[in-house]
């Protein structure tokens, strides 16, 4: 396993924990799912381990119909570059990386990282035996074989399915040789360039290579995270990339290296589940896309039945978290805000605590 793709598995671990928080939090469910959200990274599926969220089948999801919050007015108009604009519309990522590949030395960092995100969103397609037409079309027949013939929602489920079926939009990668390796160099030559995402992903990669050589000390204190590491996880939250966000906060809210952050006036160990739902929404605020096209809404409304959300938070609020892991959130998401615009990283521990007037002892 490379480490883009431990860094990939670790997301989708990271954003179970995130879903399974509707039966934690010490409380009653507000109402049980009809299937239950799990990462299947290690089964063939027509989308990559890093990029999927795939939901459990085995009992039809029928679709209700829930009372949404009030719509969240997104403070930041969301980004999006033209290339990544490309990458989400188009329905032919072959056609869409050879384009960038015609021109490759002169790439910028933005084109480099999606012509690797393409790439690795394609590269389950190398590995499929059987057609891939067929294997995409029986996919989608065992879809619709779990759609209840009086699910009022059976059309929205299915666009919803065709939107996030990464096998459709990787058909003509079928034979092509991609190496992980080259995949990798293109995410190392963006970060060369600049770019916080790719930057992001190669730390927390490197990061969680180094935790997992590190065993427990005598005492069973969890691996810490070298300053030098927390100085650069500060700068890349420091840019304001929100998809970089997304990995910091992926990688913060993972065990072990959640048990070593203490955040807030209290000191306290944030719950994991509700400081990564806290960072996807702090993402959300920050610019990135978390319209009813978010890919997580997606899959939850064609697999889940979990359909109606206009919004990521409207789809946190109302399908993932319980009443007190929201609340949770929305604490850390505020501590997450002060830190990023008073650069006081020791709310979210990042950083030694600041004092207004140290005392000369202190010193």
């Amino acid at each position: 396993m490379n480490r883009l793709t431990a860094i990939g598995l670790a997301s989708l671990v990271a954003y179970g924990v995130l879903l399974a928080t509707k039966w934690d939090a010490g409380e009653a469910p507000r109402e049980a799912p009809a299937t239950d959200m799990a990462a299947e990274a290690q089964s063939p599926a027509p989308a990559p381990a890093d990029s999927r969220i795939e939901i459990a089948r085995a009992t039809p999801a029928v679709s209700r119909v829930h009372a949404m919050p009030v719509p969240v007015v997104n403070p930041v108009a969301p980004r999006s570059s033209s290339i990544a604009s490309d990458f989400r519309s188009t329905r032919d990522l072959k056609a869409f990386a050879d384009a960038l590949l015609a021109r490759k030395g002169s790439l910028t960092a933005d084109e480099r990282y999606h012509l690797a995100k393409a790439m690795e969103t394609c590269l389950f397609a190398t590995s499929v035996n059987e057609d891939l037409a067929s294997y995409s079309a029986k996919q989608r027949r065992q879809f619709l074989a779990t759609l209840p013939a009086t699910d009022p929602a059976s059309a929205q489920r299915v666009a919803a399915y065709d939107n996030v079926d990464d096998a459709t939009r990787c058909l003509r990668f079928r034979g092509t040789k991609l190496s992980p390796a080259d995949i990798d160099a293109l995410y190392v030559e963006a970060a060369r360039l600049g770019d916080a995402r790719a930057q992001a992903r190669l730390l927390a990669a490197e990061i969680q290579r180094a935790v997992q050589n590190q065993p427990r000390d005598e005492s069973g204190s969890p691996p810490r995270i070298s300053p030098d590491d927390l100085a650069r996880i500060v700068n890349i939250l420091e840019t304001g990339d929100p998809e970089a966000m997304l990995v910091v906060g992926g990688l913060l809210s993972q065990s072990p290296l959640k048990e070593q952050l203490r955040v807030g006036p209290n000191d306290e160990m944030p719950e994991p589940s509700a400081f990564l739902g806290a960072w996807n929404l702090v993402a959300c605020d920050m610019g990135l896309d978390c319209g009813s096209q978010h890919r997580d809404l997606q899959q939850a409304c064609a697999f889940a039945a979990y359909c109606g959300a206009g919004h990521f938070e409207q789809h946190y609020q109302t399908f993932v978290a319980s009443p007190f892991v929201y609340q949770q959130a929305q604490r850390y998401r505020a501590l997450i805000h002060s830190a990023l615009q008073t650069h006081n990283w020791a709310q979210i521990g990042l950083g030694p605590k600041l004092t207004y007037a140290p005392s000369k002892s202190a010193r």
